[in-house]
């Protein structure tokens, strides 16, 4: 199961890296459009799905962050505990982050139901439908919260106990 859940964050974290090439390259030709005053209508989406494509980025890789401990973390606490309590520690924290996650999971889950349900859109020079920007939050933070259960049910821990860069 976690192999099929592992190649779902790969492939999800491939897409949130094209997203990022295109929105690089959509920022670069605006900009140059706008100084060559050859803008047209299509210049003003550029933006709005900039805005949306970086919520879309972070859900889509960070459950890919999480399973290679890529995320920003610090160990000073860690590597001050005895190394007894480094492990069992280091679980507690990574149940901590799952039950975070599926926290943030069932309210992104609900607001995407709500938004959908009631059709609300948001407003901007291309108009969206909240849900489709919404329901990009459920994905990523329960696929997060999978993740970090194998720091907590895994021969491996999320922690190092070892202060200071590791890379």
């Amino acid at each position: 199961m976690m192999r099929v859940i592992d190649r779902i964050c790969d492939a999800l974290a491939i897409l949130a890296g094209i997203y990022l090439i295109a929105i690089m390259f959509g920022i670069v030709i605006s900009a140059t459009a706008r100084t060559l005053l050859i803008s047209g209508p299509w210049s003003s989406h550029v933006f709005t799905f900039t805005e949306f494509g970086l919520l879309y980025i972070v859900m889509a890789a960070s459950p890919w962050l999480v399973r290679i401990k890529g995320h920003v973390f610090i160990e000073l606490l860690s590597a001050a505990l005895p190394t007894s309590a480094q492990r069992p520690f280091s679980r507690i924290v990574a149940a901590l982050c799952v039950v975070i996650c599926f926290v943030l999971t069932w309210f992104s889950l609900v607001a995407t139901i709500k938004a959908y349900d009631f059709g609300d859109a948001l407003m901007r020079s291309l108009d969206m439908p909240k849900w489709l920007v919404l329901g990009a939050m459920p994905i990523g933070f329960g696929l997060m919260g999978l993740q970090f259960l194998r720091f907590v049910f895994g021969p491996e821990t999320l922690h190092t106990g070892q202060a200071g860069v590791h890379e």
